[in-house]
């Protein structure tokens, strides 16, 4: 009886410390803007950030397009929903370098980056039903093609 006694405190013990674990990770990530959908100022805060994070989903926008401001209202919920990802956007105007070295031709543009590289785009609504009205969980789906987990 003794050694179950024991081996539950050890268990607890242990999961306390999971948790204190998490809760600073957590911590870091909020801090890191984790869970809101950032403005970024310039390339050179475009490239900190996409380096800098593990899953990150950038929005190359225009302020002036409407299906821009579509995306923007969609990516705001799922900076929300998935915590662990960055969600950022950048206005095209302000990063003319890194546009035309992304070579980003079509907006809205949205790209995701694991560890610091581009692993995928999603340009335009066509891969979204090609309509205004597409839901929040299509373009979950969408990026989460291929079994990505953001």
């Amino acid at each position: 009886m003794r050694r179950n006694a024991v081996l539950a405190a050890s268990l607890l013990a242990h999961a306390k410390c999971a948790a204190f674990d998490r809760m600073d990770e957590l911590r870091v990530m909020q801090d890191n803007d984790h869970g809101t959908f950032k403005d970024l100022s310039d390339d050179k805060e475009v490239l900190e950030v996409t380096t800098k994070t593990q899953r990150c989903i950038l929005h190359f926008y225009h302020q002036d397009f409407r299906r821009c401001q579509i995306m923007d209202k969609h990516l705001q919920k799922l900076a929300k929903k998935y915590f662990k990802t960055r969600f950022a956007r950048m206005d095209v105007e302000k990063a003319p370098f890194l546009v035309e070295r992304m070579k980003i031709q079509m907006l809205p543009c949205v790209v995701l980056f694991k560890d610091g590289i581009a692993v995928d785009r999603v340009v335009g609504f066509e891969e979204l039903g090609n309509t205004d009205n597409f839901t929040l969980r299509t373009l979950e789906r969408r990026l989460a093609r291929e079994g990505r987990q953001w």
